[in-house]
């Protein structure tokens, strides 16, 4: 008795490496966008006596990672209206406390 044998063959191809880069591309797509909402709503907080301090304010993008930061040579004193404002109190911390509410949005919000 002979018997038919049919050989059934499955070719696998690797495709993690691009799915490794979409994704790290959303990833980073989503955190540009988290960084520009926390500038955004920083720049809404921050104390206003001529504008040069909201007008300062910089997102830098580097990879898995995004910085957002306010002052330099125009605006030295940044840091200290970051942490003392007698006169405003309520805008302190403007920089941490835009960055708390975009982060308890989360990044799906920005996927």
């Amino acid at each position: 008795m002979a018997t038919d044998l049919q050989v059934t063959r499955i070719k696998f191809v690797d495709k993690s490496a691009d799915v490794l880069k979409t994704e790290t591309a959303r990833i980073n797509n989503a955190l540009a966008k988290m960084g520009d909402s926390v500038l955004h709503r920083a720049e809404l907080f921050a104390p206003v006596l001529t504008g040069a301090l909201r007008d300062n304010g910089d997102v830098q993008q580097g990879n898995f990672k995004v910085v957002i930061g306010f002052g330099g040579l125009e605006v030295p004193y940044a840091r200290r209206r970051h942490y003392e404002n007698k006169k405003h109190p309520q805008t302190k911390r403007y920089l941490e406390r835009a960055g708390d509410a975009v982060g308890r949005e989360g990044i799906i919000r920005y996927l």
